[in-house]
């Protein structure tokens, strides 16, 4: 189980991952707004700049905003990933330049969100009276102790790479 606290900005849930600095060579902080609408998990340029990832090698790909429009993106594989302080291994996100006044610099998207069983209550959009703070809570679906070695990550993996919703036969 892995508990995530949750603050609040502007009208979503952001929460604390940590992203494998490759400059540094250990896990950096990262604020991701919590985000079942993303299909994939997004980190602005800055970001992955900042962390040593090269975007040359990046796949070139168009990523649907809302009202549709198509904007500009690199995919790329993250080389390793944290959420609540259990490592989960590499990951694929894809790579924008997000508005200068949004003051986001990361989107955790369904292509992670999916692998958990997820608990929350937003009733109050607070803390909890007691004093605790809000928390999401994530069960994953898959054995955290199995981490897939980078050398066998591929960006079509199911756990962690690209998801794609199937459509509902109705």
């Amino acid at each position: 189980m892995i508990e995530l606290k949750v603050e609040y900005f502007v009208s979503s849930v952001l929460i604390k991952a940590e992203i494998w600095n490759n400059n540094l060579q250990k896990f950096s902080f990262c604020d991701m707004i919590f985000d079942t609408g993303a299909s994939m998990t997004a980190i602005s340029t800055r970001v992955a700049r900042r962390s040593g990832y090269s975007l040359k090698n990046g796949e070139d790909i168009l990523i649907s905003g809302i009202g549709g429009g198509k904007v500009p993106a690199k995919r790329i594989i993250i080389h390793n990933f944290k959420l609540g302080g259990v490592e989960l291994g590499p990951i694929a996100v894809d790579v924008v330049d997000f508005p200068e006044e949004s003051n986001v610099s990361a989107l955790l998207g369904m292509n992670i969100i999916k692998e958990f069983k997820v608990i929350a209550d937003f009733k109050d959009k607070r803390p909890y009276p007691d004093g605790r703070d809000a928390t999401i809570i994530l069960e994953p679906t898959f054995n955290t102790s199995n981490i897939q070695p980078l050398e066998n990550f591929t960006i079509n993996d199911s756990r962690f790479g690209i998801w794609i919703a199937e459509k509902r036969n109705e």
